[in-house]
């Protein structure tokens, strides 16, 4: 009887243990996809999305370009970015200032840059930095393309900025003074990249 035993307990073991692996391997992925996304889809910020078009859900919706970035020209805080439609554009920049960036002697390196179609938008989370990681968020800055004449001068760019607690800080173009102060002069340092600084996060999602 032991060995008949044996054999049924061995060959009960060898139906469900391909069941149990394939039970956690479907948790891990599912705690791993969630756990990716929390830190980016909890939901933190407050503002008047009328004024940014279709940015309902944007955490969700828009297309993450970075992770939590250090950013010294956005007052020495972390930094994530949404699109709504500008990720190629963004990519494709971004691409090209790197291959420059590698070689700038090179004559025949010159890179080819676009613009972003009328409509895009970039949402940018900012967060404290506390021991070296991010912390608390402290305000969301957005910019948007608007139609062509809104201010060639600063690539037709809108640009507006909201506290934690959604008041409204600033909202105009660059030729405005404390937008330009607050925004548009250190924006315009990429005037050929269409006034968007890029990075890429290499993550999931991308």
């Amino acid at each position: 009887m032991k060995p008949i035993k044996a054999i049924l307990l061995a060959a009960g073991m060898c139906a469900v243990f391909p069941l149990l692996i394939a039970h956690a391997k479907s948790q891990s992925q599912s705690l791993s996809h969630a756990e990716l996304n929390i830190p980016y889809q909890i939901h933190t910020f407050d503002f008047d999305q009328t004024l940014v078009p279709d940015s309902k859900d944007y955490q969700k919706k828009w297309q993450r370009m970075t992770g939590f970035e250090h950013s010294g020209l956005h007052w020495e805080q972390f930094v994530v970015v949404y699109t709504n439609k500008g990720s190629a554009v963004y990519k494709h920049n971004f691409l090209q200032y790197s291959a420059w960036f590698d070689d700038p002697e090179n004559e025949d390196n010159e890179p080819q840059y676009q613009t972003y179609p009328t409509g895009t938008a970039f949402i940018k989370e900012n967060y404290k930095i506390a021991n070296g990681k991010p912390h608390d968020f402290t305000s969301v800055t957005v910019m948007i393309k608007r139609k062509p004449g809104f201010n060639p001068a600063g690539g037709d760019w809108e640009y507006l900025q909201f506290n934690q607690n959604g008041k409204q800080i600033i909202r105009g173009k660059g030729s405005d003074q404390n937008v330009n102060n607050v925004c548009a002069d250190c924006h315009s340092n990429v005037a050929q990249r269409d006034f968007i600084f890029s990075n890429i996060y290499s993550g999931a999602s991308q």
